[in-house]
């Protein structure tokens, strides 16, 4: 699974921390430093010790179609789930208790569709997860704890509990090196196509759209939260030239978003899509 041979457990934990990381940065503007270490014991123990330093922990759970039925599960305590939402509302200066849990949630969310994409790879299929549910805390299974720091202060930890039994992804073939094609003599390029070859287009990305009334348009302020008509499991379409041409899965590379593309719009298909 990685270099260091980790079990399918901690990297379902160490990786659903990392990419709390990249929703954070990508909402509040500041990523903070994660850490995740393994705990001994059962999660609900953990729950209880910290819930009495910090307040009751609220429990979420993903449950994976993969081979062992994993589920993951994150629990907050009170704490750090109203410290997170601050920090992504601390410009609206919000209050509302409910907001920040919303806040929080919509993080969470975020969060497991990132860690569904990633799992889909390692494990080289399509998922369709169920939606997160409240949950208490799983009776048993593997437990992690995740501590948060910023440069002003620390902020109470999260537990992430791995239940079910994870296997391992399946290992990668050796590829079969391509059979030799008989040397062909191709045509020359066409020169009006060499000519195009430097025009430069503009290339966007469509995570979705909505519409709203004029009068929701004029409540919108700091960190509110604006809900498009695609899940965080559909494809986004990449638009050239106001065509759709391709539409692919949203990555994360050395800290800039990226496409993987998956479907090439036929020639057809892109005509439908223009305006």
């Amino acid at each position: 699974m990685s270099e260091r041979c980790v079990s399918p457990a901690q990297w379902f934990a160490e990786e659903w921390t990392a990419l709390l990381g990249n929703v954070m940065e990508a909402m509040a503007g500041e990523r903070p430093r994660l850490a995740c270490r393994a705990l001994e014991g059962d999660p609900a123990a953990h729950s209880e010790e910290i819930g009495r330093r910090h307040g009751t922990l609220l429990w979420w759970e993903q449950r994976y179609p993969l081979p062992g039925e994993p589920s993951v599960w994150i629990g907050a305590p009170r704490d750090a789930w109203a410290q997170l939402a601050a920090r992504i509302l601390g410009a609206a200066d919000a209050e509302d208790e409910s907001q920040a849990r919303e806040t929080y949630l919509e993080v969470l969310q975020q969060s497991f569709g990132e860690l569904s994409r990633c799992a889909g790879r390692q494990w080289e299929r399509q998922l369709a997860c169920k939606a997160a549910e409240a949950t208490a805390p799983p009776p048993a299974g593997a437990v992690f704890q995740v501590q948060i720091s910023y440069e002003d202060g620390s902020i109470a930890p999260l537990l992430v509990a791995i239940t079910g039994t994870p296997q391992d992804p399946p290992q990668p073939q050796p590829e079969t090196p391509p059979a030799q094609a008989p040397a062909s003599h191709s045509e020359p390029q066409s020169q009006t196509l060499g000519l195009l070859l430097d025009v430069e287009l503009p290339v966007s990305v469509s995570f979705g759209h909505v519409q709203l009334p004029l009068q929701d348009v004029l409540k919108l302020t700091a960190g509110s939260i604006v809900e498009l008509n695609r899940s965080v499991d559909e494809l986004v379409e990449v638009i050239v030239n106001n065509c759709v041409i391709a539409r692919g899965e949203v990555v994360v590379v050395e800290g800039n978003y990226g496409v993987r593309i998956h479907q090439i719009m036929t020639r057809q298909q892109r005509l439908e899509s223009l305006p």
